[in-house]
């Protein structure tokens, strides 16, 4: 929680250095460019912000599949959940509706289970804009 706030709070760089390598959704949000920080935020975090677009791309799979593959995870639980939901959002941002539907249709499998969630939300509403693209 400590890394999130330092985020919201405009400290990109000491955040994603307490934030963990869990939760991806930093990295999602930077790559997809949708929100735009104030210009002293962006001029205080421009080499962080650089380095997550650049890197952050190759960064989300590396990081996902060593989700996916331990050995200790419950292949029917929220953290594999997550761990598709990220892949999942990473190939819609670069417009790879297969592997985008495969692995978010996995995420709703998974997540189904355990009724009504925000994350689940979200993936109905990433595969619902899925299903309006051509493919």
């Amino acid at each position: 929680m400590i890394g999130l706030c330092k985020i919201f709070v405009g400290n990109i760089a000491e955040g994603m250095a307490n934030f963990g390598s869990i939760n991806f959704a930093v990295y999602l949000q930077v790559i997809e460019g949708k929100e735009k920080p104030p210009v002293r935020v962006l001029l205080k975090n421009l080499p962080t912000i650089l380095r997550v677009m650049l890197t952050a791309s190759s960064r989300i799979p590396a990081l996902v599949i060593q989700i996916l593959e331990n050995p200790h995870g419950d292949l029917k639980g929220h953290q594999i959940g997550r761990g598709h939901k990220h892949l999942g959002l990473r190939y819609k941002i670069k417009k790879k509706r297969p592997l985008a539907l495969q692995h978010l249709t996995e995420v709703k499998r998974i997540l189904s289970q355990f009724g009504q969630t925000p994350i689940l939300a979200r993936v109905d509403a990433a595969l619902a804009e899925l299903g309006q693209w051509r493919k």
